[in-house]
Order: structure tokens, then C-alpha cells, then sequence
């Protein structure tokens, strides 16, 4: 055999500068990039294998158009604004210098997307016009929390690359390389200097190969080589070569997949549990943002609209009192004018002045009130920003239909009677401004003071002054009878054309209050509750409103005439003057033909306004309907039971608990390992003449008695007691599953019974207004006080028509919230890719309870990548009606449930009508027929044969 002859040291000097120059590795985005790919193929991996797979891909790359975007690289960024303080300790800490290349990246001064704002939907006034599906998808793009949570998704799909690492095969390898110098006592006797090459890793072997298998075993088969030149001293080259394996393999302790598996079973089914649970975090998140996620009252998107609009309602209210004032100030200006044989005396007119100051002192409350409501309607607006990702410094408009059925009165006629308000104050304020000029004597034959006005220019002027103040209301009865007039005769047709639904759900609700009423320990007690509430004729209030309107057309028209009989007499007076120049008659004129005929036809305008905006209150009032909703507890709870991800979340969470015990178990037992390992080198400095009497085999048992096992005994029992706990814990989840939906389905019903409550108490705080209104007409026509209660009627009653919208208002967001949570909490709840929410309209349980939900896995089929059978499940517990109805035929929901006769009596369950079928602990052989027999059996395994290696050359 040729001697071996080393490679020239040349060669070998190279090598080992190649070898150095890849030691540093690859790039760092080569890294990152191969860590998102594993990643992102187990995130689809795992979205494959649910039942009901996401419908969008799980990534957590940021878009383009979000404030969280990095515009630089990834893996080399710049460093962002430090503490000038903190900066110092990059620079010299404890007096040795720093790091010198800290700012290599270059340096940032923003953790933001510079430009991100760019991309919101701005209007050309730079304001962000919100409504309820662009503020879902601006959401999506800005928030921090839907990030992290998909961020802690794929920190998830990490773990499980971690865990699959461990039985890969691992390679590590590596180089080492020395240059030893020995001085002359060192070496014995003759100084040496020699250069080493060899190979090195951080693994257990200087050049090895790692595997771990799902039985316990460990194996590592490795190789050592060292090539040495002596360089100066003795003239000699040695190389050797070693090759070895090892093989360990458990038999009692840490053997069995069981114990071998966890980890890696954990993180799987932890990632799996993760992508659920992100799924129902998807349409929590909707939630959130629509309708806020607290326990009270509505949040979110709609609970700033249901804010807005309460505020247009005191608005409303507010511009309402305002107008009662000027009422009340006009029955003064009256009484005041009046002859003394005609004034009722000075009582009635204190009287008149405690009205005033009462009404006064009401509207300064309610504006008051308002200052405070839209200060607390910014702040709730600013914290919605918040929620999305964005800055509350943004401005911001809300703009949405979804509850503009609830504004009672447009938004048009509303300001009819802000602008009838305000020309009612000027003309009241020149009606004062000419009783000013007039003054009192006391006539010589009736001994009593009369009203004398001398007719001056300056009274002339007065006149053709109020003359142009009354202008605008020929235009504005004109706007009136062809704008507001068609619109009001709209919201009549339209609560006709509702008229058959409504109808039917009256009906509904009629039967369900019938049957809830005669049960025992129903879901909601309506015994006390009237049954008057469903005896509402509503196709003749539907006649009703047709015929107030119709009178209503012609009063309205009317005033045309009116207002040019009016501009027509303040014009001769200004062109001509008076008829009579007696003083005392001009003032009697001008009170009766002006200033009088000028209140009284502003007043009745008013009130006809009035009566319009209440016509369209009440047929906008009675045209809304709720989206229906007919559902029972224990059908939703079977719904859920199949539907909900957390659900099966949780049933998949007791398990991994109820594993621990077996896993625990494992360490009680003892350490029995069989061992078998050996190694064959080289011969002389060949490194590859490797040769078996140079070689060695050795096998055997290493035995370790279970002794002392007090911490794994401990934590054997640890395991037993948290699972007793996670049991409690599946149980309490079950029965907070019941609570919600009981509680959920009993605020709908109750929220169908108010919100006809509510129907009638705005109905009957409109009709108050009403009537106070038509008191204070006959009043006047029969030339009588307001009475010592009118201001305080009047304000009684715009509040109780404030609270009465509010409240109906209230109740219909209240029941739009739950009737969301309720899709959420069955399970059934889907949405777009884009995130957006697809409206059921109706809760069908019909429907619902044929879908298969997360009862079916995934990965359905002959056979999965263990190429086993799929073992079923046993049969669960079921919720819901009993096959067998009392008349023979099968319930409604029969075909959810296996036919058999497992269902044995069981208590009646609050709020329906059905029996729970009892709970049975299931043995292999109550299976179903059809499917294979779970027998519990030891598989057989092939026998381990353990084939040692010929090793030759």
C-alpha cells in the first residue's frame, strides 16, 4: 500500500482562508427570508387542516398604506431618536469606548411610516370621513393589537419549526486550525513549531450527524480528523482519523411516544388551537370596533353614532324650548298690551313672567347639557382613533345610514324651525321696539289708561324694517309645501308599504309572549306585562297619519295668503300711514293689523311646523323593524357546541392537560437504557486506511432504580389535581357558554317587548306636545291666560319627548349589539376576506344546526401523513330536543344526532320545553355500529432488531 503523502502546506493555507471567510455565515436576510417561508407553509399547513379554514392568508407583512410600515430594511435599520443621555452609555460606558458603528444603518426619527396619512380617506377639507366599513378596514391597517396578535401567530408557527427541528437529522460541522510554537524544554529537548488542520463544531462530535427518533432513541454517528505538519523541529506529518457512533434507546424512563412526542404534539396542537382562535379573534376584533367590546351599552362605531344622534335629538330639544320661549315671551308682549278692561291684572302678567324665567331657566340647562355631551362625544371620538391606530389628533366626521331611520325628523325640517325660530325673534323684537313709542294716559270718561302712539318716521321706519324681516316667509312656506310636504308624504308610503310585516312580527311577538307567559320558569316572566301592548291598530294609524296630513296640506297653504295680506297692510301704512291720526287709534290699529296679526301668524306657522316634523316623527316611529330573531337556548347552545372555535379550543385545552398525567407518570418509572456505541481509525498517516482491528463494538443495559423520585412524585400529583381543575374549568366554560346565550336570547326578547313600549311612550310625548300646544291655542282664542303650569307642561313634555326617542333609540342599538354577539357566540358569525361582517338578516337554528362546524376535522380522507386510519370520536353529549316529540313525529333537530335509544329522562331546562338527555360515560362497545371498535390493544410493533454494521475497509 502507498504511503499516505499530506496535501502541500500551500494548498492547506488556503483552504483554511476559504474556510474562514464562510465561517461568517449567510447574510442575515437569507435568515429572515427561509423563517418566514417555514412559517408561512405551517400557518397554511395548519389553516388546511381545520373544518373551517380562514378565508385570507395569515402573514404578518405589513401593508404598504399602514402607519406601522417600516420603510427600510429589514435587517439592517436605522437606529431610531435615543435619550440624549441614555446615548452616552452607547458611547463610553464605565470608561471604555463603545461600539463605534451604532449609526452604520444611518439614523431615524420617527418609529412611524413618514407618508401613511397619504392614504387615508381624507375629503377635500383634510377631515377622515368614517363610516362603519371603512373604519373596519382602516382598522385592519393601522391597529397595533390585530397585529401583534397575528405577530404572536407566527411566534406560534415558530415553536412548531423548533420542535420538528429536533427529529430532523442535524449536521454540524466545522473547521479548526492551529499554529502551535513549543519552546526547547516544552518539546524535549528541541523546539518545534507545527500547523494543525482539523474539523470543529458546537455539536457533540467535531463533524457529526444528530437524530433523535419518536421512540426515544438517540443516535450521533461522528468523525474526528487532525492533520499535522511540523513546520520546524522534527521533519515528521501525522494525520488520524476516528469514526464513531452511538446509540442510546430508553426502555422504561423517557421511553414510549408519549413521552418522546409531547413537545412536539404540544406545539402543534398549539398552533392549530392558534389559528382558531385567531379566527374568532377576527370577528371579536369587528366587534370591537363596531360595536365596542364592554359589557354596557354599545361601543365602538355605533355606540359614536348613537352619541351623535342623541345629540341631534337635545339639539332638537333645545330649539324646541327656544320656540316655547318665544311663545311665552309673545303672551307677555299680549298681556302687556292689552286694554286694562281686557288684562286679566298684575297677577296674570307675573304669572306670564315666572313662565319666562322658568323656560329660560330650562334651555340654559339643556344647553348646558350639550356642551357636556359633545365634549364627552370628542373624547369617546378620540379614543375610537385610538382603537383604530390612529392619532386622535386626526379630524374626524361620521357619516353612516345605519341608524338614520332613527332620525325622527329630517334634518331639513329641523331647520325650518330654526329659521321660523329666528324670524319670530326680530319681529318680536320690533313688535317691542313700537310698543316702546307708544304711551299711556288715563281717559276722561272711562277713567281708565289707554295706549297712544303718535305715527313719526320713526315709527315708519320701524315698520318697513318688520315689513323686510317678513319676507323670507313666502319663500320659506313655499320650501315648505314643495320640499318638506312630498318628503313627510314618503315616510307615510313607506310605513304603508312596511304595514305587512310589521303585522306579522306583532303577531310573533304576541305568540311569544302568549307562550312565555303560561310556562313555568320561563326564559323571561311577561305575566305582568299588559297584553293591551299588541291590541295597536296599525293599518288605521297608518289611515291616521294620512289624514292629519292631508288637513295639514291645506293649512299650510294657506298661509301664502296670510303672509301677503300682512306684507300688503305693513306696506300701505309705510307708503300711506295710518287712516286715522288720532294717537290712541293709531294704536289700536297697529296692535290689531300688526303687530298682533304678525305673532299670531308666526305662532300658527310654528305650530303647523311643529305638527309636521310630529306626523313624520310618528311614521318613521312605527315604519322601523327589527331584524328577527327566533331562537332557543338549548338549539343555540347546540349550535355553539358544534360552531364555536373557543369551544373546540377548550375541549382540545383539557386534553392537553389530561396528557400531562401520562407524561408525569413516565418519570415515576425507572431508567432502563439499552446502549450500544463503538469506533474505527486509521492506521500509520493515511487517514483514510481505516481498519477493523483498529475498530470497537460495545453494547449494553444501564439500569437506574427508582429510588428517589420525591419531585416527580410531586409533580405526578400536581398533574392529577390540575387536571380535576381543567375538568372543573371545561364544565364552567360550558355553563358560561349557557349563561351568555340564555342572556343574550332573553335581552332580544325583551329588547321586541320595549322597543313597542318605546314605539308608544314617543307617540304619546309627541301627542303631549301636541296638545299643550292646542291648549295655549284655545286659550288664546278665548282670550285667556297660559295658566300657571304651561311653561312647566310645555318643558315636561319636550323632556319626555327627548327621553322617549332617546330611549327607543337606545333599546334598538341595544338589541343591534346583542343580535351581533349572538351570531359571535354561536359560532356562525362569518366575515368578507376584507373582514367586513356578512349580515345573516335572520338567525335561521334550522339552518345552523345542519352545518358541521369544528365537528370534522380537516384532514378527512383514506389516510393522514401517518398513513393510519382516522380513529372518530365518541358521540358528545347532546343539548337540544328529544328524538321522539310527544305526538310520534321527530323534533327539529332530530337529524343533528344520531338515532338510538341512549336518551333517558332528564330535568326540564329553564326557558323551553325540552329534556337534557343524560350524560353516559361511553365504552368501546356502545360505539356505533358502523364505526370501527376502539379496542384498546397494544399495536404490534416490528421487533427491534438491532443489526450491527460489517465494518471493512
Amino acid at each position: 500500500m502507498s504511503k499516505f503523502v499530506p496535501p502541500p502546506l500551500p494548498f492547506v493555507i488556503a483552504i483554511t482562508v476559504v474556510t474562514l471567510i464562510a465561517a461568517v455565515g449567510c447574510h442575515r436576510n437569507y435568515y429572515r427570508r427561509q423563517a418566514d417561508c417555514e412559517a408561512n407553509a405551517l400557518l397554511d399547513e395548519k389553516a388546511s387542516h381545520l373544518s373551517r379554514p380562514p378565508n385570507q392568508q395569515l402573514r404578518i407583512d405589513v401593508d404598504r398604506r399602514s402607519r406601522m410600515f417600516n420603510p427600510f430594511d429589514l435587517d439592517f435599520q436605522p437606529m431610531p431618536l435615543d435619550d440624549p443621555s441614555s446615548y452616552e452609555y452607547m458611547q463610553c460606558v464605565d470608561g471604555r469606548r463603545g461600539y463605534p458603528l451604532w449609526e452604520a444603518a444611518g439614523l431615524t426619527n420617527t418609529a412611524e411610516s413618514p407618508d401613511w396619512w397619504q392614504f387615508l380617506p381624507l375629503d377635500d377639507d383634510g377631515v377622515l370621513v368614517l363610516n362603519s366599513e371603512n373604519a373596519v378596514r382602516i382598522a385592519l391597517l393601522h391597529s397595533p393589537a390585530y397585529q401583534s396578535v397575528l405577530e404572536d401567530l407566527y411566534l406560534a408557527a415558530l415553536d412548531v419549526s423548533n420542535e420538528r427541528f429536533v427529529f430532523d437529522t442535524q449536521f454540524f460541522g466545522g473547521a479548526q486550525t492551529f499554529l502551535t510554537a513549543s519552546g526547547r524544554r516544552r518539546a524535549g529537548g528541541q523546539s518545534s513549531t507545527r500547523y494543525e488542520v482539523g474539523p470543529y463544531s458546537n455539536g457533540r462530535r467535531a463533524l457529526s450527524m444528530q437524530r433523535r427518533f419518536a421512540t426515544g432513541a438517540d443516535l450521533v454517528v461522528g468523525v474526528a480528523n487532525s492533520i499535522v505538519w511540523e513546520l520546524s523541529g522534527p521533519n515528521s506529518q501525522s494525520a488520524t482519523t476516528l469514526f464513531d457512533f452511538a446509540l442510546l434507546q430508553p426502555l422504561l424512563r423517557n421511553a414510549g411516544r408519549d413521552v418522546v412526542m409531547e413537545n412536539l404534539t404540544q406545539s402543534e396542537r398549539e398552533l392549530l388551537a392558534s389559528v382558531r382562535a385567531f379566527e374568532r379573534f377576527r370577528r371579536e376584533f369587528f366587534l370591537t370596533v363596531t360595536i365596542g367590546s364592554g359589557g354596557g351599552g354599545a361601543g365602538g362605531y355605533l355606540g359614536l353614532l348613537q352619541t351623535q344622534l342623541e345629540i341631534r335629538n337635545l339639539e332638537q330639544n333645545i330649539a324646541r324650548q327656544t320656540e316655547n320661549l318665544l311663545i311665552l315671551e309673545d303672551t307677555l308682549v299680549e298681556e302687556l298690551t292689552k286694554l286694562p278692561e281686557q288684562n286679566a291684572g298684575p297677577a296674570s302678567i307675573i304669572n306670564d313672567r315666572i313662565q319666562v324665567a322658568q323656560a329660560k331657566s330650562s334651555l340654559l340647562q339643556s344647553q348646558t347639557s350639550l356642551v357636556n355631551a359633545q365634549a364627552n362625544y370628542e373624547r369617546t371620538v378620540d379614543s375610537f382613533l385610538r382603537t383604530l391606530g390612529l392619532p386622535p389628533y386626526i379630524c374626524t366626521r361620521l357619516e353612516d345610514p345605519m341608524l338614520q331611520r332613527f332620525e325622527l325628523i329630517d334634518a331639513d325640517l329641523i331647520g325650518r324651525r330654526e329659521q321660523l325660530s329666528a324670524v319670530r325673534m326680530r319681529v318680536g323684537e320690533f313688535n317691542v321696539a313700537i310698543l316702546e313709542q307708544a304711551e299711556f294716559e288715563v281717559d276722561e270718561v272711562s277713567g281708565l289708561p289707554e295706549s297712544r302712539l303718535e305715527w313719526t318716521d320713526n315709527v315708519a321706519e320701524t315698520l318697513a324694517t318688520l315689513r323686510q324681516e317678513l319676507e323670507p316667509l313666502e319663500t320659506f312656506t313655499k320650501t315648505l309645501i314643495e320640499e318638506d310636504l312630498p318628503r313627510v308624504s314618503q315616510d307615510i308610503e313607506f310605513f304603508q308599504e312596511t304595514l305587512a310585516e310589521r303585522t306579522s312580527q306583532n303577531e310573533q311577538l304576541r305568540e311569544s309572549y302568549e307562550e312565555q307567559k303560561d310556562q313555568i320558569c320561563s326564559l323571561l316572566d311577561t305575566s305582568n306585562i299588559s297584553d293591551s301592548l299588541f291590541d295597536i291598530e296599525i293599518s288605521k294609524l297608518s289611515d291616521d297619519l294620512r289624514a292629519e296630513y292631508d288637513v295639514l296640506v291645506g293649512q299650510l297653504e294657506s298661509y301664502q295668503t296670510r303672509v301677503k295680506e300682512l306684507e300688503k297692510s305693513l306696506d300701505r301704512y309705510v307708503q300711506e300711514g295710518p287712516r286715522d291720526d288720532d294717537p290712541a287709534a293709531v294704536a289700536r290699529a297697529l296692535r290689531d293689523e300688526v303687530i298682533l296679526a304678525s305673532q299670531d301668524l308666526l305662532s300658527e306657522l310654528a305650530d303647523d311646523v311643529l305638527a309636521l316634523q310630529l306626523i313624520q316623527a310618528r311614521a318613521r316611529t312605527e315604519s322601523v323593524l327589527l331584524p328577527d330573531v327566533d331562537i332557543e337556548p338549548t338549539a343555540a347552545v347546540q349550535i355553539a357546541r358544534v360552531n364555536r372555535r373557543d369551544w373546540a379550543n377548550a375541549r382540545a385545552d383539557l386534553v392537553d392537560v389530561w396528557r400531562q398525567i401520562e407524561v408525569r407518570a413516565d418519570d415515576l418509572e425507572s431508567s432502563l437504557d439499552v446502549v450500544f456505541n463503538g469506533d474505527i481509525g486509521n492506521v500509520g498517516n493515511n487517514p483514510l486506511d481505516l481498519r477493523s482491528s483498529t475498530g470497537r463494538l460495545r453494547v449494553g443495559l444501564q439500569w437506574d432504580a427508582p429510588i428517589t423520585r420525591l419531585r416527580e412524585r410531586n409533580s405526578y400529583r400536581a398533574a392529577l389535581i390540575s387536571y380535576e381543575r381543567a375538568k372543573r374549568a371545561m364544565y364552567g366554560f360550558e355553563d358560561d357558554v349557557w349563561q351568555t346565550l340564555r342572556t343574550e336570547i332573553r335581552q332580544l326578547q325583551a329588547n321586541r317587548l320595549t322597543f313597542e313600549l318605546g314605539r308608544q311612550a314617543v307617540v304619546i310625548a309627541a301627542s303631549q306636545v301636541e296638545l299643550n300646544a292646542d291648549r295655549r291655542a284655545l286659550n288664546e282664542a278665548r282670550s285667556q291666560g297660559n295658566g300657571p303650569t304651561a311653561a312647566r307642561d310645555a318643558i315636561t313634555a319636550l323632556d319626555a319627548l327627548l327621553r322617549a326617542q332617546n330611549t327607543l333609540l337606545g333599546i334598538f342599538v341595544n338589541y343591534e349589539v346583542v343580535r351581533r354577539n349572538l351570531d359571535l357566540d354561536l359560532g356562525t358569525m362569518e366575515l368578507t376576506p376584507e373582514g367586513l361582517w356578512i349580515d345573516p338578516v335572520k338567525i335561521d337554528p334550522d339552518y345552523l344546526l345542519s352545518l358541521p362546524g369544528t365537528t370534522d376535522s380537516g384532514m378527512i380522507g383514506g389516510c393522514n401523513h401517518c398513513c393510519l386510519p382516522r380513529r372518530p370520536l365518541p358521540r358528545e353529549p347532546y343539548f337540544g330536543l328529544s328524538p321522539i316529540d310527544d305526538s310520534g313525529q321527530q323534533g327539529m333537530i332530530d337529524s343533528a344526532i344520531p338515532d338510538d335509544d341512549d336518551f333517558l329522562p332528564a330535568p326540564v331546562l329553564q326557558g323551553s320545553d325540552v329534556n337534557l338527555p343524560a350524560f353516559e360515560l361511553l365504552e368501546p362497545e356502545f360505539l356505533e355500529p358502523e364505526l370501527p371498535e376502539p379496542v384498546i390493544e397494544m399495536p404490534e410493533l416490528p421487533a427491534a432488531v438491532i443489526e450491527v454494521p460489517e465494518l471493512s475497509l
